[in-house]
């Protein structure tokens, strides 16, 4: 992963994934959810996902597409909340690079991306990425 390999219009994905139970509870687990709606149980199989459990999709996308390199430093992130994600739902999820540029003697890159319901294509989740490509020590590059 290096500014070469990156450049406006670049497709990345689609990635698949269910959204499963242990991952559900893991997350909830994690953000100290109290909320009965995203915990799931056997009263309640197909829990609302916590919305931000989603927020780092854009790590799978960049994962599956580009190797090597220490990847990026978060630099700002935006999202589009359309519908709830739930427990057992398969989820398919694709962006596209819509920025490179240098700024401050650092590359940035800009990922726009979608999550949507594998099965009946109903947007989930809208969301942009920006972030500083690191270099292979670790430092922004």
């Amino acid at each position: 992963m290096c500014p070469e390999n990156l450049h406006e219009g670049m497709r990345l994905g689609p990635i698949n994934y269910v959204v499963t139970p242990e991952r559900a509870r893991s997350f909830s687990d994690a953000v100290k959810a109290t909320n009965p709606d995203f915990i799931p149980t056997a009263q309640n199989p197909n829990a609302i996902v916590p919305p931000t459990m989603r927020l780092q999709d854009y790590a799978l996308l960049i994962a599956t597409h580009l190797k090597g390199g220490k990847g990026g430093v978060h630099a700002k992130h935006w999202c589009e909340f359309h519908e709830p994600m739930r427990v057992g739902q398969a989820v398919k999820v694709e962006g596209t690079i819509t920025a490179t540029y240098r700024k401050r003697g650092k590359f940035y890159f800009t990922l726009e991306y979608e999550s949507r319901d594998a099965a009946t294509n109903q947007l989930l989740i809208r969301q942009a990425i920006t972030s500083v490509l690191l270099n292979d020590k670790g430092e922004m590059q």
